[in-house]
């Protein structure tokens, strides 16, 4: 049966690279892009959608909140299976003839300008600059408009919209890259090279979060990743979502969960799941390079 893979739209976006990239892994699939992340969660939990693709972190900005949240306080039902990582480059695009030191405003996600935020202060100083849902919505919009804007986004979109472009790979750390989750209703089958990831709460006392996380220590478990979050219910008291090397049905996985949910207010399994690895950081920035 043919899968069908949500991805926050519309076309032309870096969810759609990603979800094309992990399409290749697949048998058969088909893509379908959805107005907003929440959307692609509800189509999953009510089995409108095999798989969703949603972003989950940047190497450059961090986490993506939206994601976090969803996860610990609306769809508790919804397991990780797999997660991609994507390079990242952002070119500057713009309409056919708008010279690059006539540009005025500059549109993108706020994710995507954040990761440019370097080049525009050193190379458009005093550009205005404006937020869009996506990067394939700001590159529509420069396409439409007869001012000398421009958009940050992708080769494909600048293709798909008319668009030339006016700077290469504008973003500022060289190894820009982005970690996406694939979620489903049931997280991936035991195996090799798998990682978990879990969300708990703890007490508020001294030593509460170090009591949780030397179950993982004394039992020689490698975190991979740790963040926190608000609860929502007070001011000062947080969620931990943890990634870490192992499946859950590993016997000393299953040893260290019944562990730290002893130790802890509350705890979850998010789900366990084939690893990959990102690229190794590149020591020091490179500079942009203009078209042409």
């Amino acid at each position: 049966m043919t899968k069908k893979i949500g991805y926050l739209g519309p076309p032309g976006t870096f969810s759609e690279m990603a979800a094309r990239l992990y399409l290749n892994s697949v048998d058969k699939g088909e893509l379908i892009p959805f107005p907003s992340l929440t959307d692609i969660f509800m189509a999953v939990e009510k089995g409108g959608l095999t798989e969703g693709i949603l972003p989950l972190e940047n190497s450059t900005e961090g986490s993506v909140n939206q994601t976090l949240d969803l996860l610990a306080h609306r769809f508790g039902q919804t397991k990780i299976k797999n997660e991609i990582i994507l390079s990242v480059n952002h070119h500057l695009l713009a309409r056919t003839g708008v010279p690059f030191h006539k540009v005025v405003r500059v549109v993108s996600h706020p994710q995507a300008l954040a990761q440019c935020r370097s080049f525009l202060e050193n190379s458009l100083p005093g550009v205005e600059v404006q937020e869009a849902a996506s990067t394939a919505e700001a590159a529509a919009l420069v396409a439409a408009m007869p001012a000398p804007w421009a958009a940050i986004g992708t080769a494909q979109v600048a293709r798909s919209c008319g668009l030339v472009i006016l700077a290469e790979k504008i973003n500022d750390c060289s190894a820009n890259a982005t970690r996406f989750i694939v979620v489903a209703r049931e997280d991936a089958p035991q195996g090799p090279g798998c990682k978990t990831s879990i969300i708990f709460s703890v007490e508020d006392r001294p030593g509460a979060l170090c009591d949780v996380l030397l179950e993982f220590a004394e039992r020689k478990i490698n975190l991979t990743r740790i963040e926190s979050r608000p609860t929502r219910n007070r001011l000062g008291e947080y969620l931990f979502f943890v990634d870490f090397q192992g499946h859950r049905l590993d016997q000393v996985v299953q040893q260290a969960l019944a562990a730290v949910s002893r130790r802890a207010v509350s705890m979850r399994v998010l789900g366990s799941y084939p690893a990959v690895s990102g690229e190794e950081p590149e020591a020091g920035q490179k500079k942009y390079r203009r078209a042409g």
